[in-house]
């Protein structure tokens, strides 16, 4: 019908489903050229292995970090502060915003936006962060490979600007968080569950061959009928 008229058939982009975050594997060697010149080393791990700490294996960590990059990032973040973010590193661009204040917002550039290079980071910032860093929020690295934040909450420059550090901030604490080796009790409490679990799959594999032997049976009972 849509040929027969000559017309063009459009889908609005809010039709299309993007890809799950969790479903999506990025790495250095899928990226634009461009991105990968800009990471120059920082190397990307697939995002399976980097979800939340609290929801995957703490072992995970350990097959793309050593025990000596684990320990240097544990060393560093205990020392680094709010007030250490090396500003001078990073570039900062105000632009109109569409958040709160009325007519103010029509009239002043308050959002603000702070963007650094990950390759750069490498000089102030340990190895195994900006590793994370880059696999944690891939979302906002652009082409250059630069990591972009931007805030427009507050009416003023001065405050966007103050919450683009300080999400910044929170970004380096979580990508510098270390798996934590599982206590005993922890163990043996896994242990535990893996068995019951492998006794209710025999029990329920069983059944199930028990469902299919009964149905042979009524169909060779029905064959001498």
């Amino acid at each position: 019908f849509v040929r027969r008229l000559g017309l063009a058939l459009t889908l609005p982009t809010s039709t299309l489903r993007p890809i799950p975050r969790s479903c999506q594997i990025f790495s250095a060697a899928q990226a634009s050229p461009a991105k990968r010149q800009g990471l120059a080393g920082a190397l990307l791990v697939p995002r399976r292995h980097l979800g939340s700490f609290r929801e995957r294996d703490p072992d995970s960590v350990r097959e793309w970090a050593t025990d000596t990059e684990i320990k240097e990032a544990e060393r560093w973040i205990l020392k680094f502060k709010p007030q250490h973010l090396p500003i001078d590193r990073m570039q900062t661009n105000f632009s109109r915003s569409g958040g709160a204040g009325g007519q103010n917002v029509n009239k002043v550039n308050t959002k603000a936006e702070v963007r650094f290079s990950l390759s750069e980071a490498r000089k102030w910032m340990p190895r195994y962060t900006v590793k994370r860093l880059g696999a944690l929020y891939d979302g906002k690295i652009n082409k250059r490979g630069e990591l972009v934040t931007s805030s427009e909450r507050h009416r003023t420059q001065e405050k966007n600007l103050k919450d683009c550090y300080s999400k910044i901030y929170e970004m380096i604490l979580e990508a510098s968080e270390t798996p934590k080796d599982a206590s005993d009790e922890k163990k043996a409490r896994i242990r535990s569950l893996q068995r019951k679990a492998e006794v209710t799959r025999k029990k329920r594999k069983t059944k199930h061959s028990e469902k299919k032997t009964f149905r042979k049976e009524r169909k060779t009972d029905r064959a001498f009928l």
